[in-house]
């Protein structure tokens, strides 16, 4: 069973030994031949009872779907902390993309081939950025929006934490960016908040509410060229259309953000004599494990004795600093630039750590807090932009306490070329609940828990 149609090209057209590499994985598991013979078996059953009888979405077509996805679940319930069955699906099933995002593509093949005339209601095909009808023109230059991975708002730069840190800041004091007012995410988690973000949903609106064209495909309608460059480990919001798309992933090691800052200067070099270039960048940023986010020799040997929070708490310190280190080596990116470029920064959301003391960990639990809700927001330039006076489009953002992802989204198409007047939202809110139990729903980011 595949990944999403990007993440099929990604892997098919890499590198040999990283095909091979794959291919060796799945081969030698031993659960991989039954799982596969059961999935195929249960197809052609489904196959032939679509033959037999027209079906409808309705609950016996949803239990038919359950049970056909059964023999593949395995590899995605360690993300359940269910490690015991995902044991069955190997190690691929942390690392490899095609394990890991299997499931949205088996299940919307299975919804063609078995109701071919009914429409999912739930279904996340792969989108387009073809057809767009243009709404502005890009202005020339270069616009690059870059979406970290469990940054919470004050994690983004700390004064002798590190020289990401110290670069970032000297550039705010030197009048080449400025940070706005911490962000409230879309959502405390991933799925959740990216596609909202990528489609400037409004902040209060539920995950579905995705149906709207991206950021990245109005720029392209408006003139731009385009790139989209994932080093997430699975597609969140897949799109082609593109005048590139590109996954970094490996299923031999974890490619380092700035692996993925390298993929976009090599665009930028690529389109060299373009006037307009957009480009929008999802990062693996600072998502657990933290000592997987940063290489090891970046920082001096770990304390000992130290406790396990203690350990947690300093390396997901250091990966935020390595996240300040290659978003540094952005903004140079940025300065070697002769025509007006910026980029703006925000996480999807931010993390629960240890010192918060709220009983919480990590991200994306039933019950939103401050720590994963709230999230950095970070607009840099170069020399030549800030000739150009469109930073000052951003004034009626910095009045305010509290942004959300929707007024960031705005921001980029604003700086981009895009009318209107930015106004930040009055009552700042985000998806989510407080309550245990209940389910989610619109919430005022002012009533979210520490």
């Amino acid at each position: 069973m595949g990944p999403s149609i990007a993440s099929l090209e990604s892997v098919t057209a890499g590198a040999y030994k990283e095909v091979r590499t794959a291919l060796e994985v799945v081969l030698r598991a031993p659960g991989f031949a039954l799982t596969a013979g059961a999935t195929l078996l249960l197809s052609a059953v489904a196959a032939r009872l679509a033959h037999r009888q027209r079906w409808e979405a309705d609950g016996r077509s949803g239990l038919l779907f359950l049970v056909l996805l059964l023999p593949a679940s395995a590899a995605v319930l360690d993300a359940a902390g269910l490690h015991g069955f995902a044991r069955l699906a190997g190690p691929e099933a942390r690392v490899s993309v095609p394990w890991l995002s299997h499931l949205e593509m088996m299940k919307a093949s299975l919804n063609q081939l078995v109701m071919p005339g009914a429409q999912a209601r739930d279904a996340q095909p792969v989108r387009s950025a073809l057809g767009v009808a243009p709404a502005f023109r890009t202005e020339a230059g270069v616009a690059v929006l870059i979406i970290g991975e469990s940054l919470r708002a004050d994690a983004l730069l700390r004064p002798g934490r590190g020289p990401g840190s110290a670069e970032l800041q000297r550039r705010l004091d030197d009048g080449l960016g400025v940070r706005l007012p911490d962000a409230c995410a879309g959502g405390n988690g991933t799925f959740i908040a990216v596609p909202k973000l990528l489609t400037a949903a409004p902040a209060e609106a539920p995950p579905s509410d995705t149906h709207r064209p991206s950021l990245l495909a109005l720029a392209r309608a408006g003139g731009a060229k385009t790139a989209y460059i994932n080093n997430h480990e699975i597609w969140v919001m897949p799109e082609t259309g593109h005048d590139l798309v590109q996954k970094i992933s490996s299923t031999e090691t974890n490619s380092y953000d700035e692996v993925a800052t390298e993929a976009v200067e090599n665009f930028i070099r690529r389109e060299e004599g373009s006037p307009s270039l957009a480009i929008v960048l999802h990062l693996y940023g600072q998502h657990f494990f933290y000592e997987d986010r940063y290489p090891s020799g970046l920082f001096e040997p770990e304390p000992a004795p130290a406790s396990p929070t203690e350990l947690e708490e300093l390396r997901y310190q250091r990966a935020a600093e390595y996240g300040a280190q290659v978003l540094a080596r952005a903004a140079r990116m940025l300065d070697g630039l002769p025509t007006p470029a910026y980029l703006v920064f925000t996480s999807d959301h931010g993390e629960n750590l240890p010192s918060d003391h709220n009983g919480k960990r990590f991200h994306a639990g039933p019950v939103n807090s401050r720590p994963d809700t709230l999230v950095p927001a970070l607009v840099l330039w170069n020399r030549a932009f800030a000739q150009s006076g469109r930073q000052h489009r951003l004034e009626a953002l910095q009045g305010t306490a509290l942004i959300t992802h929707h007024d960031l989204a705005r921001a980029w198409l604003a700086l981009l070329g895009a009318p209107g007047r930015l106004t930040p939202a009055a009552e700042p809110m985000t998806w989510g609940s407080v309550t245990a139990g209940l389910p989610a729903g619109p919430l005022r980011c002012g009533d979210l828990p520490p």
